[in-house]
């Protein structure tokens, strides 16, 4: 006779491991991306201070400090979900951008900084198949899709960006090759902005209210809309812009929180999500037995 009290237990288990593995997986992608905003900042204030502006020279060292705390707190890789192999890689790069930024031209500058956010970015989209959240319904997975993909890559667009004109506001002149990335990432902004609003339409009628709402309430489609102003003006049309590079850095970071604002709300439904599979189970096995 099967004992249906043993099996019970077993799939309890099981769902509580699988639980609990996609609770490790959203608590793994807060850690990447807080270091992914670090190594954002500290792209920005180098970019600035190749371009002569020692106000954001002065920031990078306690840049350097926070970035480093965060992949101390990465490398214990309490959750397993990080290889080795994705660890050595990160802080490898750091080292050599940390060490050889005032070495580099503006361009190499940026790209070093723009592929260890690659990297980061990889990683955290990868999390979401390796934590168990594509095994849940659709509305789930969209939901982890526009928080682990849709709006990292936003906030990376938008960070490209910041970091350009404000070194081009801290030299006080755009370069035709800087002018046409900026160009270029303000069209990619807009693009990436749609994609996430069709990917928000496919989650739950209450999840997509509330993220909604959250957009609202912290104005981030009007800081969205500032900044690309801003960017037009005075990075795309003139050979010299009429900005402060602390002004288009406090633009460029008000749209870029805003959205990690939405995003934050974003992880607790996912948690909220998750915890409601468990519950569901736990109705019908308590129900059925």
């Amino acid at each position: 006779m099967l004992n249906t009290h043993n099996k019970n237990t077993i799939d309890a288990n099981n769902l509580y491991q699988q639980h609990k593995r996609r609770l490790d997986g959203i608590s793994s992608s807060k850690k990447l991306l807080d270091l992914m905003l670090e190594i954002q900042r500290h792209r920005a204030a180098s970019l600035a201070s190749l371009g002569g502006d020692l106000f954001f020279e002065n920031r990078l060292f306690n840049i350097q400090k926070t970035t480093k705390q965060h992949l101390v707190e990465l490398s214990h890789n309490r959750e397993k979900l990080l290889t080795e192999q994705e660890l050595r890689q990160l802080n490898g790069e750091w080292v050599t951008i940390r060490s050889q930024w005032h070495k580099d031209s503006v361009m190499q500058n940026f790209l070093l900084h723009s592929h260890l956010i690659n990297l980061i970015l990889k990683i955290n989209n990868d999390i979401s198949t390796r934590a168990g959240h594509t095994l849940l319904d659709s509305q789930h997975q969209a939901l982890a899709h526009y928080c682990l993909n849709d709006l990292p890559r936003l906030i990376e667009a938008a960070a490209q960006a910041r970091g350009l004109a404000t070194h081009c506001a801290a030299q006080k002149t755009n370069s035709d090759k800087i002018m046409s990335k900026i160009k270029y990432l303000i069209d990619e902004i807009k693009t990436l902005d749609c994609k996430s609003q069709a990917t928000v339409v496919q989650c739950s009628a209450e999840n997509y209210r509330i993220i909604q709402h959250a957009r609202a309430t912290n104005s981030s489609q009007r800081h969205m809309d500032i900044f690309i102003q801003q960017l037009k003006s005075h990075f795309t049309e003139h050979d010299t812009p009429e900005l402060f590079s602390d002004e288009i850095y406090t633009t460029g970071s008000q749209f870029i929180m805003a959205t990690y604002d939405v995003l934050l709300r974003t992880y607790k439904l996912m948690g909220k999500s998750i915890d409601g599979d468990m519950q569901e189970w736990i109705y019908r096995s308590s129900y059925n037995s």
